[in-house]
């Protein structure tokens, strides 16, 4: 990547949790990122630091963001500004109307508190790249085995204070060869688009159920859990094809889970109950992702055969800031279990939260404490590791 390309983001917001978890999103997508929480170091690291993204809050001490929208338009940055805010959406929309009155390059705007998925979607939407990525290219990528396969570890609670790694989460990554490391944030929607997102689904599956004979070689036994865009939720034929591979593979089907977010399984119940009810019925796990973030009816949710519903970022991270957050963790977790159901946390960055998951019963915890994605060699020797520190009794807690 040529120098003038560099992505750069730069965060100024008055909460260092809330800033720390968005500079992680985007180092995942291949930003540098810098963060600040008061003017001053703001109005230094536009002028020094030169991003080419800007996430900012309205709300601060001292200042605010229309100040500093000011401040940048009369910098002439040609950054792109995301404005993000726990105030209402008419206030969120009239600051980016007056940005844009200035001349700014208006990226949009995410009401606190933050959704993973939106911010990865708009952060990928605005990196910079040698050369623009084409359908044809992807279409090149997937016949020459570019698409590599890194896995995020999920811990298992097996007794209060007590968890071991006995599952991944498989996440697609494009290793170009000129343009380096491609963010899924880039090329998912393009795969989506240009109808190559099953082509991309089954190659990932196929690395991990290979992956998953080399961890057995090894003596580790993991579940494996992929992404299923939602376009794939209206394809009748895809159960029978998934069931092929698996069987080829030798693997066992009830160690292969499907995630599916809360949105994409209520856009068409009825056809989408037909494509899951068949997966079930196959014996693979069912996750319903990012729960409590879509739209969907309890009544749709007790309908559709998932095994595992996940608890979205947005409120784990917020446990120990907003007491309206621990509420929705606990009762999701106990709704989960009075529907039969596994509850797994996303968005683990900490001991802190672990222990308080602990306490509320979680069956599952995913996030960057437990581990980052990595290769299939790497997690092997993370899951000794961290099973041989807490998968014992007698872990040390932090104060």
């Amino acid at each position: 990547m040529l120098p003038e390309q560099a992505n750069k983001l730069l965060v100024i917001d008055d909460q260092p949790d809330l800033c720390e978890f968005i500079s992680e999103v985007a180092i995942g997508l291949g930003y540098e990122t810098c963060v600040v929480t008061e003017p001053e170091a703001f109005r230094r690291a536009v002028q020094e630091f030169l991003p080419t993204v800007v996430v900012m809050d309205l709300q601060m001490p001292g200042t605010d963001g229309i100040e500093l929208l000011r401040y940048l338009s009369e910098r002439g940055s040609k950054a792109q500004i995301l404005v993000a805010s726990g105030m209402d959406q008419r206030v969120l929309a009239t600051a980016q109307k007056i940005g844009q009155a200035q001349g700014l390059h208006m990226l949009g705007a995410l009401q606190k508190p933050i959704l993973l998925a939106d911010l990865e979607a708009l952060l990928g939407r605005c990196l910079l790249t040698a050369a623009p990525i084409d359908p044809e290219s992807l279409v090149a990528a997937l016949s020459r085995r570019e698409i590599h396969v890194y896995y995020q570890p999920k811990a298992t609670r097996i007794a209060p204070n007590r968890w071991i790694i006995e599952g991944v989460e498989a996440l697609a990554r494009w290793q170009h060869p000129t343009l380096d490391m491609i963010s899924p944030a880039q090329f998912i929607p393009l795969a989506e688009k240009h109808g190559l997102i099953r082509t991309l689904t089954e190659q990932v599956l196929e690395t991990a159920l290979s992956q998953c004979r080399a961890w057995d070689a090894a003596g580790l036994s993991l579940s494996v859990a992929i992404n299923l865009s939602p376009q794939l939720l209206n394809d009748r034929s895809f159960p029978d094809q998934v069931a092929r591979m698996t069987d080829q593979a030798g693997a066992d089907p009830r160690r292969i889970i499907f995630e599916v977010t809360e949105s994409a399984a209520m856009s068409d119940p009825d056809t989408t109950m037909d494509v899951l009810t068949r997966m079930r019925v196959k014996n693979f796990g069912l996750s319903i992702d990012d729960f409590g973030t879509g739209y969907s009816s309890l009544k749709q949710l007790y309908l559709m055969p998932f095994s595992e519903l996940k608890i979205d970022t947005s409120f784990v991270r917020d446990v120990f800031s907003h007491e309206d957050a621990r509420t929705m963790v606990e009762t999701m977790v106990l709704l989960a279990h009075k529907l039969r159901l596994t509850a797994c946390a996303e968005g683990v960055e900490s001991q802190e939260v672990l222990d308080f998951l602990d306490a509320v019963g979680c069956d599952r915890a995913q996030g960057y404490f437990i581990g980052r994605p990595m290769t299939g060699n790497a997690l092997a020797a993370c899951t000794r590791e961290w099973n041989a520190l807490y998968g014992s009794m007698g872990t040390v807690h932090s104060a």
